[in-house]
C-alpha cells in the first residue's frame, strides 16, 4: 500500500539527502523548538514543542487527525497509521501530556481555530478550542 509514496518520496529526497539534517528525539532543534518522539504514525514521526518564553505550545502534527473523532476515541485506528499499535500508544501519551500539562496543542488536521487544550474525558480525551476573537 505504502510503496508509491515512498518512491515517490525516495525521487524527492534522493538528490538533496546530502542537504538533510537528522535529529534527535527529545532535543532542541533550534532555539524554542524540541522534538517530540510521536512515532506510529509513520516510523520517524515527530511532534514539537514550540516555546517562547513561558508559552509553550504542542504541535502533534498526524497524532490525532480530527480532535473530535480520535481524541475521544483514541484507540481507533486510522488506515493511515503505518506502525498502529505505536500510534496508539503515541496518542495517549501526548493526550495525557497534553491534559496533565495543560499544554495548548494544534495539529495539522484540526479545524479552526485549530489550537485549543485537552481535558481527560471518560477512557478518552476532549479538546477543548481556544478561545478566538476578531480583531475587527
Amino acid at each position: 500500500m505504502w510503496n508509491p509514496t515512498f518512491a515517490n518520496v525516495k525521487r524527492v529526497f534522493d538528490p538533496i539527502a546530502k542537504d538533510v539534517k537528522q535529529f534527535e528525539f527529545g532535543k532542541e532543534l533550534v532555539s524554542g523548538i524540541t522534538s517530540v518522539d510521536a512515532r506510529g504514525h509513520s516510523p520517524g514521526h515527530a511532534a514539537f514543542v514550540i516555546a517562547s518564553g513561558n508559552a509553550k505550545l504542542m504541535h502533534i502534527v498526524d497524532v490525532t487527525n480530527h480532535p473530535v473523532l480520535f481524541a475521544r476515541n483514541p484507540e481507533w485506528r486510522l488506515w493511515a497509521d503505518m506502525i498502529p499499535d505505536q500510534a496508539l500508544a503515541t496518542r495517549r501519551k501526548l493526550l495525557d501530556m497534553a491534559a496533565a500539562d495543560r499544554l495548548p496543542i494544534t495539529a495539522y488536521h484540526f479545524p479552526f481555530p485549530a489550537v485549543g487544550y485537552i481535558a481527560k474525558l471518560g477512557n478518552g480525551y476532549d479538546f477543548v478550542p481556544a478561545s478566538w476573537q476578531s480583531v475587527f
